[in-house]
């Protein structure tokens, strides 16, 4: 998946001019992409999974919530369930070597139970899904589901990609989807922002406001999401049979007050380019794009 790029002065450009105007056309180039990925399952009457990945913060859950809404439009009903659903208990997660719970690794799911309910459902048989409570780390279960013939199921989350799961959903009955923040931005034709930094920005807010952790937990777990990534994730991008680039450009002109405010010494060499970008109040944001996953509540 190639890299975009898109120049710091452009942005700074298209929000003093058309601030109105550019932050509908980063939306529509957005959902366009989830559009034309929904019309290629549409078009093939074969699929019954959707099959969603990408790495931390790139808009995954939005995308599925698009997804269903674009199937449900065509006729189809749409199951979404996430994978991180179907984490062990945690008493039973794996670590890593500093002892740490490891969420990354494959091993802190568990398949035995996914494989039965991805079974039950192509059997149209009624299923118990889980639920994964955070704060417990145990699963719950609540009333059965069971899905129509003309249901599509998106299964989002880390390992969606991951030919394991090909074990349990066959492939000629899915449809694989790669999802990312895939656009450097540039100041005077040198690279200035890449691609992690965007998604790091956007988890950091969303760590913050939504999860309760500080700038300094987000960034001593960064580290780690990156290595789960590269392990999990990146040797399985080639195998999506289409990529959906979540960046919108005007983005970062809504984050740099909202980290700003932080003051974060860790983070100081980001922050001062921050300082280079137009101001948007996040109240432009509007309420159905997929950033609103990284706005403060």
């Amino acid at each position: 998946m190639e890299t975009q790029k898109v120049t710091l002065e452009e942005i700074n450009e298209m929000v003093a001019k058309q601030p109105v105007k550019y932050i509908e056309s980063c939306e529509s180039d957005y959902k366009s992409q989830v559009y034309e990925a929904a019309l290629n399952v549409i078009n093939n009457s074969t699929i019954q999974f959707v099959l969603l990945a990408g790495p931390s913060s790139s808009g995954k859950t939005t995308t599925s919530k698009i997804l269903k809404h674009v199937f449900e439009q065509n006729g189809y009903n749409a199951l979404t369930l996430s994978l991180d659903d179907f984490f062990v208990d945690r008493d039973e997660t794996p670590l890593w070597e500093d002892g740490e719970l490891n969420y990354e690794t494959f091993d802190a799911i568990d398949w035995t139970l996914f494989s039965l309910c991805m079974q039950g459902l192509l059997k149209g048989d009624e299923v118990r899904l889980p639920t994964y409570n955070f704060i417990t780390g145990n699963k719950e279960f609540g009333g059965t589901t069971k899905i129509a013939k003309n249901t599509i199921v998106i299964v989002e989350g880390l390992h969606a990609l991951n030919p394991i799961i090909d074990q349990f959903i066959p492939t000629d009955k899915s449809f694989k989807i790669y999802i990312s923040v895939n656009t450097d931005i540039y100041k005077q034709n040198n690279p200035f922002l890449d691609h992690e930094t965007i998604r790091l920005c956007r988890r950091m807010i969303r760590d913050l406001h939504h999860r309760g952790s500080s700038i300094d937990d987000t960034l001593k777990m960064w580290k780690k999401v990156g290595i789960g990534e590269n392990l999990y994730i990146n040797p399985y991008i080639e195998t999506a049979e289409y990529k959906i680039n979540s960046f919108h450009s005007y983005e970062i002109c809504v984050y740099n007050k909202i980290l700003l405010d932080m003051k974060s010494e860790t983070l100081e060499n980001v922050l001062n380019k921050l300082k280079n970008f137009a101001l948007l109040d996040e109240k432009n944001v509007p309420a159905d794009s997929v950033l609103q996953e990284f706005m403060p509540k």
